[in-house]
């Protein structure tokens, strides 16, 4: 007896059996309906709704530790259970005939739940995979404004130069859009240091066109 106790269900066994239930249930509350009569099966949803309701509202509020939120949810369940039972049995009835009309509703509601549950898992991976790249795209952002930071730092102009000289390297091999993005603030941080560190030798090397290697013009020649 302790073993059967101890089994249980795995999610996907106790997923299939609820929707599995579920078809069922609705086959025989539309059974129901046929059975009484849509007017009759109105009748006695809202009598048993309008019985259940009160009730699951006080033993809601009564309880210490209650088994449910809704007492709303309860009523409409229990409604449903009491126009479903009659309706299931009256569809057993018909023998043959009864048994493949639910077997067919349970088998719709599986396949239902199962492409439900696909689609939900597609959209939470899609999800998580939107969610790394924000991230990884936080990250790479983080990683230039460190070095856009490490150039505000006092480098030398020799220094400066040779990342200019760098950043012409990158941009020639076809840098993607964010390197492209990171480079043009670098570059500009250069240019503003090269006019503030040699303002003549800046305004010579734009007048002579801005060639690759600013060192030419901006660094003191040899015997200087």
């Amino acid at each position: 007896m302790s073993e059967f106790g101890d089994m249980q269900l795995s999610p996907l066994l106790r997923r299939t059996a609820i929707a599995a239930g579920v078809g069922i249930g609705t086959a025989g509350l539309l059974a129901g309906v046929l059975l009484l009569g849509p007017k009759a099966a109105s009748i006695l949803l809202a009598v048993v709704f309008f019985l259940v309701w009160p009730l699951a509202t006080v033993i809601r509020q009564v309880a210490d530790d209650a088994p449910y939120d809704s007492p709303i949810v309860v009523a409409i369940c229990a409604a449903g259970a009491v126009l479903c039972v009659p309706g299931v049995v009256s569809l057993l009835a018909y023998g043959a005939l009864g048994m493949v009309v639910a077997m067919i509703a349970a088998l719709l509601a599986v396949v239902i739940d199962l492409v439900h549950s696909r689609v939900w898992v597609q959209r939470s991976r899609r999800k998580r995979a939107y969610g790394g790249l924000a991230e990884l795209s936080r990250l790479q952002a983080l990683e230039d404004e460190r070095l856009i930071a490490s150039l505000q730092c006092p480098l030398s102009i020799e220094e400066l130069c040779g990342v200019w000289c760098e950043t012409t390297m990158t941009l020639a091999e076809g840098a993607g859009p964010r390197d492209r993005q990171a480079v043009a603030e670098v570059r500009r941080i250069c240019l503003d240091e090269f006019e503030r560190r040699n303002p003549d030798g800046f305004q010579r090397w734009i007048e002579a066109g801005a060639s690759t290697d600013p060192g030419t013009f901006l660094l003191p020649r040899p015997g200087e």
